[in-house]
């Protein structure tokens, strides 16, 4: 977790930050990391203190960009300042941000230029650009393989977020009939039919 509280303390950003969950809870310093490293990718004047808006334009918008999403859940979680919550996405979006930079390496004219990796030192920075042409074709295919595995992840929590849904529906449904049979009885039961 300090790594990630060492990430977010080299980036300047609009506000201090006391407390990460709360800070983080409204999307806009999210916003703000990413226009510091990838300013063509997200338009920084569209995120306000709206907490459900920012999340979700950041997942529509950018991190699709960026090849992952979040789930609505781990959403809520973040807007609702679960602890820990914001230390995993922020992890998650360093990781996801260190690939989009490969790719923009591989690629440069389909992706808007970068600044510097997040957390990564200039020196390894040009190491690692050097570096990466020379992957193998495995190498590569891996991460497609890892990028396939984090969006079937994805449409899985999506799954499951909407069967827990269902079935918190069905249980009130059922509570509820349970009462009305319970009424029913009592009725019968006072005129003595039971």
């Amino acid at each position: 977790l300090n790594e990630i509280y060492n990430w977010v303390d080299e980036i300047p950003l609009s506000r201090p930050k006391k407390n990460i969950a709360r800070d983080f809870a409204d999307g806009v310093l999210v916003a703000e990391m990413i226009y510091h490293y990838f300013p063509k990718i997200i338009e920084i004047h569209n995120y306000s203190h709206q907490k459900s808006y920012n999340w979700n334009t950041l997942n529509q918008k950018v991190f699709r960009k960026m090849g992952f999403q979040l789930s609505s859940l781990d959403i809520e979680n973040v807007i609702n300042a679960k602890p820990e919550c914001i230390e995993r996405i922020l992890k998650l979006l360093r990781v996801k941000m260190e690939k989009y930079l490969q790719k923009q390496k591989e690629n440069p004219e389909s992706y808007g230029s970068p600044k510097r990796m997040p957390g990564v030192s200039q020196k390894d920075q040009s190491n690692i650009q050097q570096n990466y042409p020379k992957q193998t074709k495995v190498q590569r295919g891996s991460d497609e393989q890892e990028l396939s595995k984090d969006r079937t992840i994805q449409e899985l929590r999506d799954t499951i977020e909407i069967l827990e849904l269902k079935i918190k529906k069905l249980e009130q449904l059922t509570n509820l009939k349970d009462s009305k049979i319970q009424a029913l009885q009592s009725k019968l039961s006072q005129h003595g039919l039971l």
